[in-house]
């Protein structure tokens, strides 16, 4: 039997931001924008807040592309919660402050959230904790 490397499980920081945490667990945000190029495959992927370490979900990672900032289309940008492409280097360069639109960035798109806090019970309780 021959052998083979499998996949890393992969994980993805958050910010702590209870709306985002919402969208996450409810599916409205499956989208991801990321400085650099990072070595992301399809499969498995954890999601987590380091600010709230209880919070943690599983997803799907579907589609992973490398590009230029400049090049993230409109559909993609607005999918991760920007409202032009302006407002997506000012947010991001919380994050990465050297970020320019000639950076390079990974997008990562998810599908299959689950876990805890994706079930039908967790959502209710992440609203009664979180957005009351």
């Amino acid at each position: 039997m021959e052998a083979y490397l499998k996949n890393p499980l992969y994980g993805l920081l958050i910010a702590d931001d209870a709306q985002m945490r919402f969208n996450l667990i409810t599916g409205v945000k499956r989208i991801s924008i990321r400085e650099g190029h990072r070595d992301y495959k399809n499969g498995p992927m954890l999601i987590g807040d380091p600010e709230n370490s209880f919070f943690i979900v599983m997803v799907d990672i579907t589609e992973v592309k490398h590009l230029l900032l400049s090049d993230v289309t409109l559909e993609e940008w607005e999918a991760d919660g920007f409202v032009s492409q302006e407002d997506m280097l000012t947010q991001l360069k919380q994050f990465y402050p050297k970020i320019t639109l000639d950076s390079p960035v990974t997008i990562l798109l998810w599908n299959k959230v689950r876990g805890y806090w994706a079930s039908p019970e967790g959502i209710e309780k992440f609203k009664e904790l979180f957005m009351a």
